[in-house]
């Protein structure tokens, strides 16, 4: 049985810049020199209302966590986290997402959110009776997950945690959309220790 998990690796790989320049996300680094961010979404994808809302409420949990981020919605072009939705493909294991820094040629970095635009979404208002076996994965639990990425948390051991690195099997298993305890303290240790 495929295991459906973040696209973003625990272990054993360099979180320098490649030649691509293209980084994951690195637990405790702060990517973002301010507290004041953008994110937009990818126009191509004409991402529906009810979609954006999703990610518009999962910033919005994260700056309100941290105490102190401030993340508004701007053009794709001109966010500091960009949103879309792409076609993956990988044999080995299913992957519903990740999260890429890219270096800009004037040194600034953009942080993207990559998400399978062939899998199936669930928003908040659909039948909570659906789950992954049915082709179906929880955007909002992706979205607060991805977003934690960008902000500079790592994957966590904790079942309960957002960062926890794998959809598990049911519904009510998979989505994960308020923040644990410790994805709260350590959203606001890695923006209150950068003072």
């Amino acid at each position: 049985m495929l295991s459906i998990r973040c696209g973003v690796p625990d272990v054993n790989f360099d979180y320098n810049f490649t030649d691509d320049n293209i980084s994951y996300p690195k637990a405790g680094h702060r990517w973002f020199p301010n507290r004041n961010l953008t994110y937009g979404f990818l126009p191509e994808n004409q991402i529906p209302d009810n979609m954006t809302k999703v990610f518009r409420d999962s910033f919005a949990r994260w700056a309100q966590a941290s105490g102190t981020l401030s993340l508004r919605e701007t053009t794709y072009d001109n966010a500091d986290i960009q949103v879309g939705f792409y076609n993956f493909t990988n044999s080995r294991i299913e992957v519903y997402g990740g999260s890429t820094i890219f270096l800009q040629p004037d040194s600034s970095k953009k942080g993207v959110v990559l998400l399978d635009g062939n899998m199936g979404w669930l928003l908040p208002s659909e039948n909570a009776t659906l789950s992954k076996d049915d082709g179906v994965l929880d955007l909002e639990t992706v979205a607060m997950h991805q977003i934690g990425h960008l902000l500079g948390l790592d994957h966590s051991h904790k079942e309960d945690s957002v960062m926890y690195p794998y959809i598990l099997s049911s519904q009510s298993e998979q989505r994960k959309v308020q923040l644990s305890n410790s994805d709260k303290a350590n959203i606001h240790l890695q923006f209150a220790k950068h003072d």
